[in-house]
């Protein structure tokens, strides 16, 4: 059986106008930090955001305990930003339309994602709870994308074949992530970026060419 691992923000959801609100607001309150919207738009879309400003405060502490102090500090007014902004959460263009035909095409379908367990009302909110087998995210005990903990488990639980197994995102850590465990991976991008990946498509009906 053919299966889907989605990525959620930036791919099934355009999220990213509050997550860089967040970004820059607790930087800027926090650390008198000041970034402009593109540049955070830009980095984040490299990387995770917690990778992101570890990097950051890497550059401004010199000890390992003083960058982990600065990265729950964020944390903590990021995450009560950015859920003022989830209620302008919408899903990207033909994400519907996709989820439900491959649906119907009996594809096994889940989320991974490095979002807190805000992503199981997300995803009931946006009417999209129903498509997929299983959502996973970081915050339930796993390790952060690209490492293969999350779609092992995934693997292990719901027999799932490399031969046979999706992995889709927006990001080179999707990327990764997916080929950590040797599955096919589609770059969801208007830009032909070169992560290593498998397929690309710059409008999310073209994964149904591809299963």
């Amino acid at each position: 059986m053919t299966s889907i691992v989605w990525d959620f923000d930036g791919t099934l959801a355009n999220s990213y106008p509050g997550m860089v609100t967040a970004v820059q607001k607790s930087l800027k309150d926090n650390f008198k930090i000041d970034l402009s919207r593109d540049t955070i738009f830009k980095d984040i879309k490299k990387t995770s955001i917690r990778n992101y400003v570890e990097e950051l405060f890497t550059e401004e502490e010199s000890t390992k305990e003083n960058v982990e102090a600065n990265v729950k500090t964020f944390y903590h007014d990021y995450k009560l930003i950015e859920q003022q902004h989830q209620d302008d959460i919408v899903l990207m263009p033909h994400a519907l339309k996709t989820l439900k035909a491959l649906q119907e095409k009996g594809v096994q379908q889940f989320i991974v994602t490095h979002r807190d367990q805000s992503i199981y009302d997300i995803a009931k909110k946006l009417g999209i709870d129903g498509f997929f087998d299983e959502i996973v995210s970081v915050e339930d005990d796993f390790i952060r994308k690209p490492d293969p903990n999350m779609l092992k488990y995934l693997m292990k639980k719901y027999s799932l074949s490399t031969d046979s197994l999706f992995v889709v995102g927006d990001r080179q850590i999707d990327i990764d992530f997916g080929r950590s465990v040797g599955a096919k991976c589609v770059l969801y991008s208007d830009v032909n970026a070169e992560f290593g990946q498998d397929f690309v498509v710059g409008d999310l009906v073209g994964v149904l060419e591809l299963v």
